[in-house]
C-alpha cells in the first residue's frame, strides 16, 4: 500500500480531470464534424463567359439517417411578374406586380429529396427549397383575383427555365465521410456575392451548418461598360441611342449598294 499526501491529490486529480475533458472535448468535435470548400471563389465574368462550374467538397461524421443540404444563394433584386390573357383573340399583359428580394440565383442540392430528409414545418422554418423561397410585394404591388400560389409556380417555372433556380438530390457521399457538389452558374448571372450554405442533418433534425462565399465580378470591357451604365445611365443611353442610329445608317448605305 501507498499513500498521498493532498498536494499529490490533487495534482492527480488536476491530471485525471484535463485527460478527461480532453477526451470528452475530443468526441464533441468528432461528433460535430463538418467542413467544406470550394474549388473556387472567384469567378470573373468576361466578354466571352459562358457560364462556371464549380465543385464543392467537404467531411462530415456521418451515421444512419444523415444528410447533406447544400444552399448557394445570388444576390437579391426585384422582380416583374406579368399574366397574360387573350383579348380579341391576341395575347397581351392584363396584370403584372414587382416582387422584392428575390434571389437572382438559387440551388439547393442534397442528398436526398427535401421531403424525405425532413417534415414541411422544418422546411418552412429554414427557408429551404423552391416552394419556401419569400414571395413579397413591394409596397404598392398587388395580385388581384388569383391564388399568389399560381404566381409564384409561374414565377419558379420560368427561372427554372432560365436556369437561374434550380433544385436537384445531387449530393454525393463516398465511404460515409466524404460528399461532394456540383455547382453550375450560368452564362446570365448578375455580378455579386453568393452566399452557400452547408447543413447537416441527422434523423430529419438541422444537426450542423457551416458557410461559404463565391464572389462574382465583370472584368475587362463588360465590366467598364456594366459601370458606366450604371453610374452614368443617361449618358449610357444616350450613348445607346446614336450607336443604334448609326448602326442602322451604316446598314442601309451597304445595302444600297
Amino acid at each position: 500500500m501507498f499513500s498521498l499526501s493532498s498536494k499529490s491529490f490533487r495534482r492527480l486529480a488536476a491530471i485525471v480531470f484535463i485527460g478527461l475533458t480532453a477526451n470528452l472535448t475530443t468526441s464533441v468535435v468528432a461528433q460535430d464534424l463538418l467542413v467544406a470548400d470550394l474549388n473556387e471563389k472567384e469567378v470573373a465574368i468576361t466578354t466571352d463567359f459562358n457560364g462556371a462550374d464549380l465543385l464543392l467538397f467537404g467531411t462530415i461524421d456521418h451515421e444512419l439517417n444523415d444528410d447533406v443540404i447544400i444552399i448557394v444563394e445570388g444576390p437579391p433584386k426585384n422582380i416583374a411578374i406579368r399574366q397574360k390573357s387573350r383579348v380579341s383573340g391576341i395575347w397581351i399583359n392584363t396584370e403584372s406586380a414587382t416582387l422584392e428580394t428575390i434571389p437572382s440565383f438559387y440551388q439547393i442540392s442534397s442528398t436526398r429529396p427535401l421531403n424525405v430528409i425532413a417534415s414541411t414545418k422544418t422546411l418552412k422554418e429554414l427557408g429551404l427549397g423552391l416552394d419556401n423561397i419569400p414571395f413579397d410585394l413591394i409596397e404598392g404591388s398587388s395580385i388581384s383575383g388569383d391564388d399568389p400560389q399560381v404566381w409564384k409556380a409561374a414565377l419558379i417555372r420560368n427561372m427554372e427555365n432560365e436556369g437561374l433556380w434550380n433544385e436537384n438530390s445531387d449530393i454525393k457521399v463516398r465511404k460515409k465521410i466524404l460528399f461532394r457538389s456540383n455547382i453550375h452558374l450560368p452564362a446570365n448571372i448578375l455580378p455579386g456575392e453568393y452566399h452557400v450554405r452547408i447543413l447537416h442533418f441527422r434523423s430529419g433534425q438541422l444537426f450542423n451548418e457551416t458557410y461559404s462565399l463565391i464572389n462574382v465580378q465583370k472584368k475587362g470591357l463588360s465590366a467598364q461598360i456594366y459601370q458606366f451604365a450604371h453610374n452614368y445611365p443617361p449618358a449610357y443611353g444616350m450613348f445607346a441611342i446614336i450607336f443604334a442610329v448609326f448602326m442602322g445608317w451604316g446598314a442601309a448605305r451597304v445595302f444600297r449598294r
